[in-house]
């Protein structure tokens, strides 16, 4: 049992991406920093699910 660590990269990919591409596409204002405050809170929350997930994995991983 592995974890599955392209999920999270897949995440912060995603993520940076995201990020990104309201930094070009949308002018400074309420709505892009609502934009991205959005996606950090649930990258947080997609990572956490992925941690939980991954718990038995990650623990076997540690106790080599």
């Amino acid at each position: 049992m592995k974890p599955t660590w392209w999920q999270l990269y897949g995440l912060g990919v995603l993520v940076v991406a995201l990020i990104g591409i309201f930094e070009t596409k949308i002018s400074v204002g309420p709505l892009r920093t609502i934009l991205e405050s959005a996606v950090v809170v649930l990258s947080v929350g997609l990572m956490l699910a992925w941690r939980r997930h991954n718990r038995t994995a990650l623990e076997l991983r540690g106790r080599r």
